[in-house]
């Protein structure tokens, strides 16, 4: 009967304290966080961390599609020694300070209901998509035909969330601009949903490389450079 009730113990430690300190814990951490204000003296910045939520429909878009089965959204810390973190990993090389992009904290993802941190790299990180994104009509195109602007992308095309119609007069200014075999019948157009003008949004609100309030390494990774 004391080895039958030794192994129930162990088996309930096994199980149990794994599940207390790999969920219970970090959930009730993440439900007591709240937005940190910045110290002008100390951070040089006004406001507070995190500045700015996702777009929250369009994360309910890129839930449905999938997305983070290719794609994830964590930089890892550095003292794990993974190949995931690179520096610079997620940065916008463009008008952007010459810092490390740092690794996330629970802050990054407050007020998301689900933190898609994702399951595979098969495609590129997408934690700070949103300083590095193209013009908002590439993006379009590259969710619809992924092929005409790389041939050798292995990412699927979301042409179901976008509408051929005829053109009625002018063509729209949301009109995808596709070429060769890519390209409608004439007299037709290929314009985005509401779904994909979302999922879009969401994309471009994925900004998580703010400064951490009191860290010093970080100031340098302020955003008032950075694209809109």
């Amino acid at each position: 009967m004391s080895q039958f009730r030794t192994f129930i113990l162990a088996l309930i430690a096994s199980f149990g304290l794994p599940w207390l300190f790999l969920i219970i814990v970090p959930t009730i951490q993440y439900q007591a966080l709240s937005p940190v204000p910045y110290d002008k003296d100390r951070d040089g910045l006004e406001g507070q961390y995190p500045p700015a939520p996702i777009n929250r429909q369009g994360q309910l878009v890129y839930a449905r599609e999938g997305c983070v089965q290719c794609h994830t959204q964590m930089i890892r810390p550095t003292q794990l020694a993974l190949d995931g973190w690179r520096r610079g990993w997620g940065m916008d090389q463009d008008a952007r300070p010459p810092a490390p992009v740092r690794s996330n904290t629970l802050l990054d993802y407050l007020d998301e209901p689900y933190a898609f941190l994702g399951v595979q790299r098969n495609g590129p990180d997408l934690t700070n998509y949103g300083w590095r994104a193209p013009e908002r009509a590439r993006i379009h195109q590259m969710l619809y035909a992924p092929k005409s602007l790389h041939d050798w992308s292995n990412m699927p095309s979301f042409a179901h969330l976008y509408t051929e119609r005829l053109a009625q007069g002018q063509t729209s200014e949301k009109a995808l601009k596709l070429h060769k075999k890519f390209a409608v019948k004439e007299g037709y157009e290929v314009v985005p949903t509401p779904e994909a003008e979302a999922l879009v949004d969401y994309l471009l609100s994925l900004k998580k490389d703010y400064p951490v309030p009191g860290d010093p390494a970080a100031v340098a990774a302020a955003p008032a450079a950075a694209k809109q």
